[in-house]
């Protein structure tokens, strides 16, 4: 979704995914409406990936001015449940390919004349969730890193801000809530009490998600940075 809404705005995108197929089929369907993309595979945490996607982006395109990190996994467990392998990989996939996406794109974008840094956060950096913990920790790390980031490059142009999506309707969003199912409720019923949690009683769409994100990259957003915008359907204000 995020990929289909940038290239639909003209941005010519180099995409990450670890999954090759789905990957080639999202540059596909951007290809098939006239935009222009290519795939990189590989792990947001692995450094080779990220350098590869950067390096891409400037040989092809001729520069790179805006990234967005929307990679993200979770386990549903407790701290004590959680093992260190979990916590590792989580924490590689949601922190540090953040990192190596600022590490390796923040200098060529400043090449460019400035730009933007956009990383998907969650609402669970302001509030936690039962059985979530790891999951928490790394998204409460990307508001602060997001921070940490506008004050280092505001100078050269560079504006880095955060989206914080409450529940959306992804495969992810599913496996989570069939995850807490608890006390013979169907998912039918888990998906009412979640969607009723947010004040517009509803799940966000990907599109939704995305629409913020590319409002964040874009100059509709020129003077916002170091920021985290709640697209939670009213679910912190509760």
């Amino acid at each position: 979704a995020g990929a289909l809404k940038f290239a639909s705005n003209g941005a010519r995108l180099v995409t990450v995914d670890h999954n090759e197929a789905e990957g080639l089929r999202t540059v596909d369907m951007i290809k098939s409406a006239g935009g222009a993309a290519i795939l990189v595979v590989g792990d947001v945490g692995d450094p080779a990936t990220i350098q590869e996607a950067v390096h891409s982006a400037v040989s092809h395109f001729g520069k790179l001015d805006l990234v967005w990190g929307n990679a993200g996994i979770g386990v549903y467990k407790s701290a004590p449940e959680t093992s260190l392998e979990e916590w590792e990989k989580i924490w590689r996939v949601n922190v540090t390919g953040n990192f190596l996406l600022a590490k390796y794109a923040i200098p060529q974008i400043a090449d460019a004349g400035g730009g933007t840094v956009v990383f998907t956060a969650s609402v669970n950096a302001f509030v936690g969730d039962r059985q979530w913990a790891a999951y928490c920790a790394t998204k409460g790390a990307i508001v602060a890193l997001t921070r940490a980031l506008a004050i280092d490059h505001a100078a050269q142009g560079i504006r880095v801000n955060s989206v914080c999506p409450a529940s959306t309707d992804t495969p992810m969003q599913e496996d989570w809530l069939r995850g807490r199912l608890s006390g013979g409720a169907t998912y039918e019923q888990a998906v009412r009490a979640d969607q009723a949690a947010h004040l517009l009683d509803r799940y966000a769409t990907p599109d939704e998600i995305a629409k913020a994100a590319l409002f964040l990259s874009c100059d509709d957003s020129s003077f916002s940075t170091g920021s985290s915008l709640l697209v939670d359907g009213g679910l912190t204000a509760v």
